[in-house]
């Protein structure tokens, strides 16, 4: 597809937010929610050729598991 159009990248995880007539508008946003949760991001990347990449990132470990000692 075209991807997401800039002038509402910003919006989609706002909750009840959609652009489909039949959305609910809580995908991202329960998404979004989630992964914060667990001390992560998520964003949307959409590249110049064209599509939409979305990218979660989570911690190995939960911040308060403290990282191992270094040997």
């Amino acid at each position: 597809g075209h991807g997401i159009p800039p002038d509402i990248r910003d919006r989609v995880f706002t909750a009840f937010f959609t652009t489909k007539a039949r959305g609910s508008g809580l995908g991202l946003a329960t998404a979004r929610r989630l992964v914060e949760a667990h001390h992560g991001d998520i964003g949307v990347e959409c590249p110049p050729g064209g599509g939409t990449i979305v990218v979660v990132r989570l911690p190995v470990l939960p911040p308060e598991a403290g990282l191992p000692p270094a040997t």
